[in-house]
């Protein structure tokens, strides 16, 4: 594990960077285009959720040191995978979510940032992808979990 993510994600805290992003246990991270639209002729939203590049968290520190927020984790959101689990809940800011993949010991193997889901308050597989619901049941995260960077987001009626 990088060491700057040790330092952040450990026994004693959870953080991660507060952007949309996915940041890996090896310091790799994946900034994602992340945004609603909204129809102005019609009223109706879609989501846009997108990988926009790669980078490091060093990189993103250089610039940002105070990047990172404590993200708490929701009692109903956790769900076995690979050996650990797939964690969701709330950053430090209201209406942020996050949704984490974390060893049996609890250390990081990836966590995803959402700055616009409110709290990820529920999980569940079906085969290989990850569905995340947030906490007025309004927002579907869906993870293809054998390519993180393919992301769904949608509104749920």
């Amino acid at each position: 594990m990088n060491a700057l993510v040790k330092e952040h994600w450990n026994e004693t805290r959870r953080e991660l960077p507060r952007i949309d992003c996915i940041l890996y246990a090896d310091g790799r991270v994946t900034i994602m285009d992340y945004r609603r639209n909204l129809d102005s002729n019609t009223g109706d939203a879609d989501w846009c959720c997108r990988p926009l590049c790669d980078t490091t968290i060093e990189s993103i520190e250089k610039y940002e040191q105070d990047c990172w927020v404590v993200v708490d984790e929701w009692v109903n959101a956790r769900v076995g995978y690979a050996g650990g689990f797939i964690i969701g809940g709330e950053g430090g800011f209201g209406g942020d979510g996050f949704i984490a993949h974390i060893d049996a010991r609890g250390g990081l193997r990836w966590g995803f940032f959402f700055e616009q889901t409110n709290p990820i308050a529920g999980v569940e597989l079906e085969g290989n992808m990850l569905r995340a619901i947030n906490e007025h049941s309004e927002i579907a995260v869906e993870i293809d979990l054998s390519q993180l960077a393919g992301v769904k987001i949608s509104t749920i009626n």
